[in-house]
Protein backbone atom coordinates (compact mmCIF):
# COMPACT_ATOMS: atom_id res chain seq x y z
CA UNK A 1 0.00 0.00 0.00
CA UNK A 2 0.73 3.83 -0.25
CA UNK A 3 -0.21 6.64 0.85
CA UNK A 4 0.20 10.34 0.07
CA UNK A 5 0.71 13.57 1.42
CA UNK A 6 -2.09 15.42 3.03
CA UNK A 7 -3.22 18.02 1.55
CA UNK A 8 -6.10 20.83 2.55
CA UNK A 9 -8.68 20.91 0.11
CA UNK A 10 -11.76 23.33 0.32
CA UNK A 11 -11.48 23.92 4.03
CA UNK A 12 -10.92 20.13 4.19
CA UNK A 13 -7.81 17.57 4.85
CA UNK A 14 -7.86 15.31 2.01
CA UNK A 15 -4.85 12.16 1.47
CA UNK A 16 -5.30 9.64 -0.87
CA UNK A 17 -4.29 5.78 -0.12
CA UNK A 18 -3.32 3.35 -2.84
CA UNK A 19 -3.43 -0.31 -2.63
CA UNK A 20 -2.01 -3.12 -5.12
CA UNK A 21 -3.88 -6.06 -5.09
CA UNK A 22 -2.70 -9.64 -6.55
CA UNK A 23 -5.30 -12.27 -7.47
CA UNK A 24 -4.70 -16.20 -7.61
CA UNK A 25 -7.61 -17.29 -9.31
CA UNK A 26 -9.86 -15.74 -12.08
CA UNK A 27 -13.21 -14.63 -12.05
CA UNK A 28 -15.75 -12.51 -10.23
CA UNK A 29 -14.89 -11.29 -6.88
CA UNK A 30 -16.07 -8.37 -4.12
CA UNK A 31 -13.50 -6.09 -2.39
CA UNK A 32 -15.20 -5.70 0.82
CA UNK A 33 -15.45 -2.08 2.97
CA UNK A 34 -12.00 -0.82 4.67
CA UNK A 35 -11.98 1.03 7.67
CA UNK A 36 -9.90 3.99 8.01
CA UNK A 37 -9.60 5.54 11.43
CA UNK A 38 -8.85 9.22 12.13
CA UNK A 39 -8.23 11.83 14.76
CA UNK A 40 -9.39 15.59 14.18
CA UNK A 41 -9.25 18.85 16.24
CA UNK A 42 -12.14 20.63 17.11
CA UNK A 43 -12.67 24.49 18.19
CA UNK A 44 -14.61 22.92 20.92
CA UNK A 45 -11.97 20.86 21.95
CA UNK A 46 -8.32 20.70 22.46
CA UNK A 47 -8.15 16.72 22.52
CA UNK A 48 -8.45 15.01 19.17
CA UNK A 49 -11.36 13.48 18.27
CA UNK A 50 -11.68 10.04 17.08
CA UNK A 51 -13.63 9.14 13.80
CA UNK A 52 -13.91 6.45 11.08
CA UNK A 53 -14.50 6.11 7.36
CA UNK A 54 -15.40 3.69 5.31
CA UNK A 55 -14.63 2.96 1.81
CA UNK A 56 -17.48 1.19 0.08
CA UNK A 57 -17.77 -2.04 -1.54
CA UNK A 58 -16.09 -2.79 -5.10
CA UNK A 59 -16.69 -5.69 -7.64
CA UNK A 60 -13.71 -6.48 -9.46
CA UNK A 61 -13.10 -9.25 -12.43
CA UNK A 62 -10.03 -10.97 -12.72
CA UNK A 63 -9.46 -11.92 -16.22
CA UNK A 64 -5.89 -13.91 -17.23
CA UNK A 65 -4.05 -12.17 -19.55
CA UNK A 66 -2.14 -15.39 -20.54
CA UNK A 67 -4.97 -16.91 -22.28
CA UNK A 68 -4.55 -17.43 -25.83
CA UNK A 69 -7.64 -18.05 -28.44
CA UNK A 70 -8.84 -21.91 -28.04
CA UNK A 71 -7.23 -22.75 -24.46
CA UNK A 72 -9.44 -22.90 -21.50
CA UNK A 73 -10.52 -19.93 -19.64
CA UNK A 74 -9.64 -21.47 -15.77
CA UNK A 75 -6.92 -23.48 -14.69
CA UNK A 76 -6.20 -26.24 -15.53
CA UNK A 77 -6.16 -28.96 -13.04
CA UNK A 78 -3.16 -30.60 -11.41
CA UNK A 79 -2.40 -34.32 -14.03
CA UNK A 80 -2.80 -37.02 -11.76
CA UNK A 81 -0.40 -39.03 -10.43
CA UNK A 82 1.77 -41.75 -12.32
CA UNK A 83 2.06 -45.43 -11.48
CA UNK A 84 6.09 -46.00 -11.36
CA UNK A 85 6.99 -49.70 -11.97
CA UNK A 86 7.75 -51.85 -9.47
CA UNK A 87 8.83 -54.57 -11.11
CA UNK A 88 12.44 -55.14 -9.51
CA UNK A 89 13.44 -58.41 -11.02
CA UNK A 90 15.56 -56.88 -13.98
CA UNK A 91 17.59 -54.76 -10.95
CA UNK A 92 17.92 -57.80 -8.56
CA UNK A 93 18.91 -60.16 -11.61
CA UNK A 94 21.75 -57.46 -12.71
CA UNK A 95 23.14 -56.93 -9.31
CA UNK A 96 23.08 -60.77 -8.95
CA UNK A 97 25.14 -61.11 -11.94
CA UNK A 98 27.69 -58.13 -11.14
CA UNK A 99 28.74 -59.61 -7.65
CA UNK A 100 28.98 -63.27 -9.37
CA UNK A 101 31.55 -61.56 -11.81
CA UNK A 102 33.15 -59.53 -9.12
CA UNK A 103 34.38 -63.04 -7.06
CA UNK A 104 35.35 -64.42 -9.83
CA UNK A 105 37.75 -61.76 -10.82
CA UNK A 106 38.85 -62.10 -6.77
CA UNK A 107 39.49 -65.77 -7.23
CA UNK A 108 41.34 -65.32 -10.56
CA UNK A 109 43.25 -63.26 -9.32
CA UNK A 110 43.84 -64.66 -5.98
CA UNK A 111 44.95 -67.87 -7.83
CA UNK A 112 47.40 -65.85 -9.88
CA UNK A 113 49.39 -64.12 -7.31
CA UNK A 114 49.39 -67.65 -5.61
CA UNK A 115 50.61 -69.20 -8.76
CA UNK A 116 53.29 -66.68 -9.50
CA UNK A 117 54.61 -66.13 -5.85
CA UNK A 118 57.62 -68.09 -5.08
CA UNK A 119 57.46 -71.61 -3.16
CA UNK A 120 58.96 -71.06 0.80
CA UNK A 121 60.76 -74.05 1.42
CA UNK A 122 60.35 -75.29 4.78
CA UNK A 123 64.09 -75.30 7.25
CA UNK A 124 64.16 -78.86 8.12
CA UNK A 125 64.80 -78.60 11.83
CA UNK A 126 67.26 -80.75 13.19
CA UNK A 127 67.81 -82.99 15.96
CA UNK A 128 68.97 -81.68 18.79
CA UNK A 129 72.05 -83.54 19.06
CA UNK A 130 73.00 -83.04 15.36
CA UNK A 131 73.08 -79.13 16.61
CA UNK A 132 75.00 -79.68 19.50
CA UNK A 133 77.71 -81.60 17.59
CA UNK A 134 77.98 -78.52 14.88
CA UNK A 135 78.16 -76.56 17.65
CA UNK A 136 81.23 -78.11 18.87
CA UNK A 137 82.82 -78.35 15.30
CA UNK A 138 82.46 -74.57 15.21
CA UNK A 139 84.14 -74.36 18.87
CA UNK A 140 86.78 -76.56 17.54
CA UNK A 141 87.70 -74.94 14.52
CA UNK A 142 88.67 -71.34 16.39
CA UNK A 143 91.06 -72.94 18.49
CA UNK A 144 90.85 -70.53 21.55
CA UNK A 145 93.04 -73.27 23.67
CA UNK A 146 95.44 -72.83 21.38
CA UNK A 147 95.33 -68.82 21.28
CA UNK A 148 95.46 -69.11 24.86
CA UNK A 149 91.85 -68.11 25.68
CA UNK A 150 91.05 -70.78 27.89
CA UNK A 151 88.25 -69.31 30.21
CA UNK A 152 86.44 -67.97 26.91
CA UNK A 153 87.14 -71.70 25.34
CA UNK A 154 85.04 -73.36 28.43
CA UNK A 155 82.48 -70.76 28.65
CA UNK A 156 81.60 -71.87 24.80
CA UNK A 157 81.63 -75.61 25.95
CA UNK A 158 79.86 -75.15 29.09
CA UNK A 159 76.73 -73.42 26.94
CA UNK A 160 76.40 -75.72 24.57
CA UNK A 161 76.58 -79.03 26.84
CA UNK A 162 74.05 -77.18 29.01
CA UNK A 163 71.52 -76.20 25.79
CA UNK A 164 71.91 -79.84 25.01
CA UNK A 165 70.69 -81.29 28.37
CA UNK A 166 68.31 -79.09 29.08
CA UNK A 167 66.76 -80.24 25.51
CA UNK A 168 67.45 -83.83 26.26
CA UNK A 169 66.31 -83.87 29.58
CA UNK A 170 63.91 -81.07 29.69
CA UNK A 171 65.27 -79.13 32.62
CA UNK A 172 66.58 -75.74 33.02
CA UNK A 173 70.36 -76.26 32.72
CA UNK A 174 71.15 -73.22 31.41
CA UNK A 175 69.32 -71.29 34.55
CA UNK A 176 70.52 -73.95 37.07
CA UNK A 177 74.26 -74.10 38.82
CA UNK A 178 76.17 -77.44 38.70
CA UNK A 179 75.27 -78.27 41.95
CA UNK A 180 71.49 -78.00 41.41
CA UNK A 181 72.17 -80.07 38.06
CA UNK A 182 74.08 -82.76 40.41
CA UNK A 183 71.27 -82.78 42.46
CA UNK A 184 68.72 -83.18 39.66
CA UNK A 185 70.51 -86.07 37.59
CA UNK A 186 71.24 -88.40 40.61
CA UNK A 187 67.38 -88.50 41.19
CA UNK A 188 66.88 -89.25 37.93
CA UNK A 189 66.45 -92.58 36.42
CA UNK A 190 67.29 -91.92 32.61
CA UNK A 191 71.00 -91.42 33.09
CA UNK A 192 73.18 -94.39 33.77
CA UNK A 193 75.29 -94.01 36.71
CA UNK A 194 78.94 -93.87 34.12
CA UNK A 195 77.35 -91.22 32.27
CA UNK A 196 75.75 -89.17 35.34
CA UNK A 197 79.41 -89.12 36.63
CA UNK A 198 80.49 -88.14 33.04
CA UNK A 199 78.16 -85.29 33.20
CA UNK A 200 78.71 -83.98 36.64
CA UNK A 201 83.00 -83.77 35.73
CA UNK A 202 82.67 -82.41 32.36
CA UNK A 203 80.39 -79.65 34.44
CA UNK A 204 82.66 -79.22 37.08
CA UNK A 205 85.65 -79.07 35.70
CA UNK A 206 84.19 -76.38 32.61
CA UNK A 207 83.12 -74.34 35.78
CA UNK A 208 86.36 -74.35 37.72
CA UNK A 209 88.69 -73.21 34.06
CA UNK A 210 85.63 -70.39 33.52
CA UNK A 211 86.34 -69.05 36.97
CA UNK A 212 89.68 -69.43 36.29
CA UNK A 213 90.18 -71.80 39.62
CA UNK A 214 92.56 -74.15 37.81
CA UNK A 215 94.88 -73.41 34.41
CA UNK A 216 93.58 -75.49 31.34
CA UNK A 217 95.89 -78.02 30.28
CA UNK A 218 96.95 -78.97 26.28
CA UNK A 219 94.61 -81.21 24.92
CA UNK A 220 91.76 -81.18 27.95
CA UNK A 221 89.67 -78.91 25.73
CA UNK A 222 86.91 -81.28 27.00
CA UNK A 223 85.30 -81.16 23.09
CA UNK A 224 85.68 -84.70 22.50
CA UNK A 225 84.08 -85.83 25.90
CA UNK A 226 80.81 -83.86 25.36
CA UNK A 227 81.15 -85.88 21.78
CA UNK A 228 81.30 -88.38 22.86
CA UNK A 229 78.43 -88.17 26.29
CA UNK A 230 76.04 -86.69 23.42
CA UNK A 231 76.38 -89.59 20.92
CA UNK A 232 76.08 -92.22 23.87
CA UNK A 233 73.11 -90.62 25.30
CA UNK A 234 71.81 -90.54 21.29
CA UNK A 235 72.37 -94.37 20.60
CA UNK A 236 70.44 -95.14 23.97
CA UNK A 237 67.25 -92.95 22.83
CA UNK A 238 67.35 -94.98 19.44
CA UNK A 239 66.91 -98.09 21.22
CA UNK A 240 64.59 -97.14 23.67
CA UNK A 241 66.69 -97.31 27.22
CA UNK A 242 65.18 -93.90 28.12
CA UNK A 243 62.56 -91.47 26.73
CA UNK A 244 63.77 -88.44 24.84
Amino acid sequence: SHASEPRKVENQIEQIYSVKLRADEIGQFTIPQITVPFEVTTIESANPVPGEIRSPEVSVEVTSILRLQGEPTDIRDIKGTVDVDRDWMPWIFWGLNLILLLVVLYLFWKYRKAKHSPATEKTPVLPIHEIALQELNALNDKELLQRGEAREHFFELSEIYRRYLSARYHFPALDWTTEEITRYLKKQNELELSLQDEAIRILIKSDLIKFAKVPATPGSDEIESVREFITSTRKHLEIGLYSN
